[in-house]
Parts: structure tokens; C-alpha cells; sequence
């Protein structure tokens, strides 16, 4: 029977609810088919783009699409300059690179696209970054992803060896303790040993001033500087700090004159064949306007929408991709696009357009994002399963005067979406109680679609932290007020700020991961890891005779935990201290108005501090807890030693011991005695300890719980644990969420639970699989509207929706051919359900789907 024509029936407020499809033709589509049916592109021509686009998602480690390979260009290119840059400043030498890959690297230019540029020779193809991590070059030159040739790549790879930032960090930290790192089980590795980075780039220079405006600012500060040097009487005091700051300067200018020159070899190749090689007289005059928009952009300001998709497009390549990698797409693209939008759409002043052409251009942007490349290191490729990289933009919100930012740019971004159906970018939305309805419905029908995005983060929740941290800032230039409203999501969970400066330039000012049920695992061990590395992973912190008391074994977790977090933050800060020094981003200090105005590397440059690192596993180490503290310190009923014993038997021979563990209360249900203990854990432990770091730019460390597929990767090197779980099984799903399957009593019991957590917390995700039918029913907005209202005022940081039914899901691992279209949320992310291993489809199958009760209804209080 059709799960959506065979909707519920409720009695609510003495009224009988029919929950059927608020689209009729819906109810002859098959439950089990639903979302191969809801992909509407705006026009042919991205069909067309979307059926041919080369998809770069990973599985298991493994790329899904066999003809996906590393390129060799940008690694020749930039080890050719930095050999023959040898002995110049280490920021000018960084400018050269970048610059002879942009003056010498193919370009790619391809059928029906609009939006241009690529970062590497092949679009099947992406680059790797052998001064970052040499080990993780060296596993792409053992696989089948090697670039070609592979001798001169693995040359290539062998000369970065002793220059890298991996080489220059590893001296500082002692080998055991880069051992426990490197297991991935306690701790995420360090970010020097794997390359993984994340950027907020401030796009609003580029489009607002274009890069020659950049030059001649920079050219203005160098001769600023050389003049003061030569100024009576010299003060050596103060003259030195010129020398660095006019290498940066310099530096500056060689990166922007390159990323113009670049841009405009894109115009000529489009000029090229338009005039010597098509055919098709539309198309011939489509290629001579890019080549026209390519001149000018990004070199002069931008003005009209095509030439700002295009300029923004070419920033995200340089700062992604090719002077340094970093995952995310983090920008307030709505505000960024606005004046395009009006100077196009609205005033039709420049590049008239409609709004329906405005929703092509985002379609045709989505598409370009999910064809692009990352050169991640397998750890990384692994736990984003289905996933490019995470691609993620944020919309809506407030402004600056704390009104409504939602615009048509907002709708148009999410109408794309809606259409073309790409796991990528994902999307975050600020949500405030001053967002207009229209704008809201956009959102709720993505969600309702099934697409898992976007993901809702709290408005007000936000901005106030962007004001405590600005309290901390070094230069004493942390966020105003006004520019507090101006943050988005740096990556799936963690806000920063946009715009012309104070950005995140490097991942080392947050991010990592730590998984604290393993924590539990090794403190019930004195620190032994029994069930997976077979080595000693933490400190000493007694034995199981020693922990005789609840609080015993709640002070051990937390020395092992102050142990982890203090290492994973010092190989961070301690990453940094090289960035700056030898991996310097001259273009990204170029469009940043900070570094112009300072003289200094976007590395070394904290004007808001925005600490964060990101706990995983926190409801498995949680829900354990109260088992223990339940059933060994209160009813008595086992003893430590005796479930020791059982974890260490995976449970066999110990089955109803672990049905009393796994009925132990859980997170999740509104059980204030399992609630009272893990709010407990989130701030006093999770949060409290964490807080007590001082990271490089002075503020202090913030707990951002978000999983992505670590949960599925971790939980696999995870032993059995005293919430009832098996070894090897997948742990928690979220930064707050539910344990798969373990919230019984309702969606708004999850909420009311998940609100008790309020103190030293950053951002915390939460998992939320709601019903089909419900939600595509006519009362679908008016309930999620409501549901929305209610998690706004309970003071909760995010939520975000799977609306996928356990038919299709099923219906996709069987016949996976039949169902490209289904996407689902993970965590953090959305990806093709289909591209996700078996293992990880089944922890999003098992997920609770909630329904909705009248008494649901009536704490949401909802009018129907």
C-alpha cells in the first residue's frame, strides 16, 4: 500500500486530521519511488549538465566513478617554482607557486556550461598538495588514482618530503603521543598529517573592489613602508617590521596579477572557440559574453549577477583548490549576491535577467560544485561517505540591524536546489522568528523533498556567540555588534564571521575530532585499548579496583579527556606556527581587508578568535554513563569487574546483563534522570574542560558536535559498550542526537531533552527523521512551522531532517540503478543514498522516524 495515499488519521482539539498529499498527483506514485520523481530543472540545459556531471563522491574510501584520477599539474608547476625560488621570502616564494601554476596549468573549458574554471588539467581529475601531507600523496601514488607519470609524481612527492608541513610539525610532539593520534580512535590525527583544511574567504573584496583596486592598494603600503624606512631618525624598534610586511605586500601582488592573468587566459580560450569552433550561433555569442565577463572579472568590481557567479566561482578555486586546499563553501551567498541580483533581476541595470534565469545560474553553480574534486587524504575520503567534500552554504538569517536578510537571491538559491537535486552544496539556514513565510515555505519544501538540507542553525544563538568571542580577540578588532550578525557556517556546524575580513582562514583555529566513547572505553582499562590498537592510549588512571565510586570513574574520564583534547589542540596550534611561516596564502591575504591593512599572512592574522574542536561519539560515552551509574553504583545489580567482563566477551554469554544495560534510560525521552546526568557531561566535561584551552588567538576552545561519517569509521574501533552496544557497531549519529532507535517518546520528548543543554556548548547537530506522509500532507508547513517556533524558543542551536521512507531506502539498496535521486541527510551532510556503503545506509534505515502525536501537536501548539 502507498505510504503517502494511506495517510494517518488523528483526532486533535476535537477535530478529525486527514493527513493526505497536499499534492494529489502524489498519490499514485509508489511510496518506494517517491524522489525519482521530484527533479525539475529549470531548463534543458541543466538537465543536460546534471546527466553528464562527473560526480567525485567516494565510498568506503574508494571513488565511485572508476575514471576519477589525481592530476599532476599543480604539483609539477609548484615544485618547479620552489626550486627555483630558493633563497627569496618564504610569502614570495608562495606567490610564485601559485602563480606558475596559474600561468601554466590546461585549461578546461566544457559543452553547455556557463560558469567556468577548473583546478585541474582533466575534469575528471583533482589535485594533490604534497607540501601539506606527504603521507597522504603517498597513498594516492599506491591506488589506482595515481597521477601520471607516476615516476615524476612520486619524485615530485619525495622532494616535499623534508619541506612539508607534516615534516615541520612531527619534531615537536613525542612519538608515542603521535602514535595514539595516528590509531583515529581516541582522537582525530593531526591536521598536519593528513592536509584536511577549511576556509571562509572574503569574497565580498573581490566582488566589491575586483583585484587590480587590491594591487594598487597593496603597491600603496609598500611604498608607505619603504618611505618610513628611510625616514629620520631610524628606530629599529618599529623599522624592522616593515621588511616582513613588504615581503606579504609583494607577495600580494604576484598572486593577484596572476589570478587576473589566469582568469583572463579563461576569456581567451572561450573567445577561441566561439570564433573558430562552434557552430551553434547562440552558443558562439554565450562563449564571446564570458570571454567579455572573464577581462573584467575578477579584475574590476562586479556588476550584475553573471559576472558575481563568476568571480565567486574563481575565488572558491583559488582558495579550495589551487593556492591551498580546504574543504566548505562557507559563505552568506543570499547577502553576498543581493545587489547583483537587484542590479540584474530587479533594476535590470546590467546582465538583465529573469528570476527564473537567476535559479539557472544557482543550478548551473551546483552543478560546477558537485564535479569538483578534492584531493583529501583516504582518511578523510572515508569518513564522507557519498560525499565530494563538504560543500556547504548558508542563507537567511538576520542583517546587521537585526532585520530579516532574506531577499529573492534567498529563494532563488533554494529553488535551485529544490529543482536540480545535488547532494551538493549543502546548505545551512539562520533561522530567526523575523524570516518571512514565503522564504520559510522554500525551506520546509526542500526539507519536505527529502534533501536533508538545508540544515537549520539559531539565528540569535549565533550572533551572540560571534560577540563573546569577539571579547577575546588579540588586536582588540574582534566582531562589532553589527558585524556579529554577519556569520556563517565554516563547515557543517560551527559559525564564523564573513566578510571583508575577520574570516576563518585555516582550520587550524577549529576543527579536529575527538570521540569520546572510546575515552570510556580506555578509562575502564587504565587507559589500555584492548579492543582495537592493542596499546596503551591514554594516561594511567587506575585500575577497576580503584574506581569505587560513580564520581571515581566520572574524575578518570576526565583526566583521559583533558589528555586528549590538550594534545589535539597543541598539534593544531602548533600547525599554525608553521602555516604562517611556510605555507603563507598571498591571495587569500590579498582580498582579506585585515592582512591588507596589517601586512600580514591570512595564517597569522586573528582579529576573532573562533575556537572550536568537535566531539563525536558523545551520546554512546553518555547513555553509558547513566547505565553504569544506574546499575552498578545505585541498584547494585553488577559490579564493574563483572562488566568489564561482559564488554570484553562482546556481550556473549552475558545477554541479560546487556538487555539490563540497553534498557537502561537513554538520551532522548525526556527522562530527567538520564537527562540530569548527560547535561551534566556536556558541560561539565565536553564543554567545561575544553574550555579551559586558550588556542592561538586567544580565545578560548568550544565543543562543536557534528559527526559527518566518523560515527559510522569510529564506531567500527569502537569496543562494546555499557549502553548496550556491540563492538564494531556504528556509534551516535549526531553532536546531541538520539542513539539510532532509542528515542521512543516522540519528536518533541527529543527537543525537550536536547534544550536541558545549554552551558559551554558551540554548536551541537542534531538528527531528526520525520514522517513522509505528515510532512507531505496539506498540514505538513503548518506542523514544521511550528515544530520550528518551538526548538527557536526552547534555545536549541540546530536541527536538521531525513524525510525518506524505510520502503525507498530499501528499495534503493536493492536496486540502486533506480533511485540516483534519493538523497538523504547524514550528519553534517547530504549525500546520494545510493553511493553510501551498506553499513552507513543501514545506520540512517534504523534511525527513529518520528511521528506525530496529538499531545506533539499540542506542545507545539499547533493551529490546523
Amino acid at each position: 500500500m502507498n505510504d503517502i495515499a494511506s495517510a494517518k488519521v488523528l483526532e486533535y482539539k476535537g477535530n478529525t486530521l486527514r493527513f493526505t498529499p497536499e499534492n494529489p498527483a502524489e498519490a499514485t506514485i509508489p511510496a518506494d519511488e517517491l524522489h525519482e520523481h521530484l527533479q525539475k530543472p529549470s531548463t534543458a540545459r541543466t538537465k543536460r549538465l546534471k546527466e553528464r556531471c562527473r560526480w567525485k563522491h567516494a565510498s568506503a574510501g574508494e571513488f565511485i566513478e572508476k575514471s576519477v584520477t589525481a592530476g599532476i599539474e599543480r604539483m609539477r608547476y609548484l615544485t618547479e617554482a620552489h626550486k627555483a625560488s630558493e633563497g627569496q621570502p618564504e610569502a614570495i616564494r608562495r606567490a610564485l607557486g601559485l602563480a606558475n601554476v596559474l600561468n601554466k596549468s590546461t585549461l578546461v573549458l566544457q559543452e553547455d556550461e556557463f560558469i567556468v574554471g577548473y583546478h585541474a588539467e582533466d575534469p575528471n581529475m583533482f589535485p594533490l598538495y604534497p607540501e601539506l601531507s606527504h603521507m597522504a600523496v603517498q597513498d594516492y601514488l599506491r591506488s589506482d588514482y595515481s597521477p601520471q607519470p607516476a615516476d615524476e609524481a612520486a619524485a615530485i612527492n619525495e622532494y616535499w618530503k623534508p619541506h612539508s608541513l607534516q615534516s615541520k610539525c612531527q619534531p615537536y610532539f613525542d612519538p608515542a603521543d603521535l602514535g595514539r593520534m595516528y590509531q583515529v580512535s581516541s582522537m582525530e590525527a593531526p591536521s598536519f598529517a593528513s592536509g584536511y583544511n577549511s576556509i571562509v574567504p572574503p569574497y565580498e573584496t573581490v566582488l566589491e573592489d575586483g583585484l587590480l583596486a587590491r594591487i594598487k592598494l597593496a603597491e600603496k603600503h609598500i611604498a608607505e613602508a619603504q618611505a618610513d624606512m628611510s625616514t629620520f631618525p631610524w628606530d629599529g624598534t618599529k623599522g624592522l617590521d616593515n621588511i616582513a610586511k613588504i615581503d606579504n605586500w609583494k607577495a600580494m601582488v604576484i598572486a593577484c596579477k596572476a589570478v587576473i592573468s589566469w582568469a583572463r587566459r579563461q576569456g581567451r580560450l572561450c573567445k577561441i572557440v566561439a570564433e573558430n569552433f562552434e557552430t551553434d550561433p547562440k552558443r558562439q555569442a554565450e562563449l564571446l559574453e564570458i570571454a567579455d565577463i572573464c577581462q573584467r572579472i575578477p579584475a574590476e568590481p562586479c556588476k550584475g549577477l553573471k559576472d558575481a557567479m563568476q568571480a565567486k566561482f574563481f575565488t572558491f578555486l583559488i582558495c579550495h583548490a589551487i593556492e591551498r586546499y580546504a574543504s566548505g563553501y562557507a559563505q552568506k551567498e543570499d547577502t553576498l549576491l543581493w545587489p547583483y541580483y537587484k542590479a540584474s533581476v530587479v533594476d535590470k541595470k546590467f546582465q538583465p535577467m529573469s528570476h527564473m534565469d537567476a535559479v539557472e545560474l544557482v543550478e548551473m553553480e551546483r552543478l560546477k560544485i558537485s564535479e569538483h574534486g578534492a584531493g583529501k587524504s583516504r582518511a578523510y575520503r572515508e569518513i564522507f561517505p557519498g560525499s565530494n567534500d563538504l560543500f556547504i552554504l548558508t542563507v537567511g538569517g538576520t542583517n546587521a540591524k537585526g532585520e530579516d536578510a532574506c531577499n529573492d537571491m534567498t529563494d532563488a538559491i533554494l529553488e535551485a536546489a529544490k529543482r536540480i537535486r545535488t547532494a551538493e552544496p549543502s546548505i545551512v539556514f539562520r533561522y530567526s522568528k523575523k524570516n518571512r513565510d514565503k522564504t520559510l515555505r522554500w525551506v520546509f519544501e526542500c526539507i519536505r523533498d527529502g534533501l536533508g538540507y538545508p540544515s537549520i542553525k539559531h539565528d540569535e544563538i549565533g550572533t551572540e556567540q560571534m560577540k563573546e568571542y569577539a571579547k577575546f580577540s588579540l588586536n582588540g578588532n574582534g566582531a562589532t555588534d553589527e558585524e556579529a550578525h554577519n556569520w556563517v557556517n565554516v563547515l557543517c556546524m560551527s559559525p564564523g564571521i564573513h566578510g571583508r575580513r575577520k574570516t576563518q582562514k585555516t582550520r587550524s583555529e577549529g576543527g579536529g575530532s575527538i570521540f569520546p566513547a572510546k575515552l570510556l572505553e580506555i578509562t575502564l582499562n587504565d587507559g589500555y585499548d584492548w579492543s582495537y590498537a592493542d596499546m596503551q592510549l591514554g594516561p594511567k588512571t587506575g585500575d577497576l579496583s580503584s574506581l569505587k565510586t560513580f564520581e571515581d570513574v566520572w574524575e578518570a574520564l576526565r583526566e583521559q579527556y583533558q589528555y586528549a583534547i590538550n594534545l589535539c589542540i597543541s598539534t593544531k596550534d602548533v600547525s599554525r606556527y608553521f602555516e604562517q611561516r611556510f605555507l603563507q596564502m598571498p591571495f587569500v591575504s590579498a582580498i582579506d581587508d585585515g592582512c591588507m591593512e596589517l601586512g600580514m599572512d591570512a595564517c597569522a592574522l586573528s582579529e576573532q578568535p573562533n575556537g572550536w574542536h568537535n566531539p563525536i561519539t558523545t551520546i554512546v560515552a553518555a547513555n553509558s554513563l547513566v547505565a553504569i551509574k544506574k546499575l552498578v553504583f545505585e541498584d547494585k545489580k553488577y559490579t564493574l569487574e563483572q562488566l568489564s567482563q561482559a564488554l570484553k566477551a562482546n556481550w556473549e554469554g552475558f545477554e541479560e546483563m546487556r538487555v539490563d544495560f540497553k534498557r537502561a534510560p537513554k538520551w532522548g525521552n525526556d527522562d530527567d534522570y538520564a537527562d540530569s546526568i548527560i547535561t551534566r557531561f556536556y558541560e561539565e566535561i565536553i564543554g567545561g574542560e575544553m574550555r579551559k584551552i586558550t588556542n592561538y588567538s586567544g580565545g578560548p576552545v568550544m565543543p562543536t558536535g557534528q559527526a559527518v561519517g566518523l560515527y559510522m569509521e569510529v564506531g567500527s574501533r569502537t569496543g562494546p559498550t555499557p549502553d548496550g552496544r556491540f563492538g564494531g557497531e556504528a556509534a551516535d549519529d549526531g553532536g546531541i542526537s538520539p542513539y539510532m532507535g532509542t528515542d521512543k517518546k516522540g519528536p518533541t520528548a527529543v527537543l525537550r531533552s536536547v534544550s536541558k543543554v545549554q552551558k559551554n556548548q558551540k554548536g551541537n547537530l542534531l538528527n531528526q527523521r520525520l514522517s513522509v506522509p505528515i510532512m507531505r500532507s496539506k498540514h505538513g508547513f503548518e506542523i514544521w512551522n511550528s515544530y520550528m517556533k518551538t526548538w527557536h524558543d526552547l534555545n536549541i542551536d540546530h536541527v536538521q531532517f531525513n524525510v525518506v521512507s524505510t520502503d525507498e531506502m530499501r528499495a534503493a539498496q536493492r536496486e540502486p540503478e533506480k533511485h540516483h535521486d534519493l538523497i538523504v541527510r547524514v550528519s553534517g551532510y547530504s549525500a546520494r543514498f545510493v553511493d553510501i556503503p551498506t553499513y552507513g545506509q543501514n545506520t540512517i534505515i534504523a534511525r527513529q522516524e518520528q511521528d506525530f502525536s496529538a499531545s506533539d501537536l499540542e506542545f507545539l501548539n499547533v493551529e490546523l
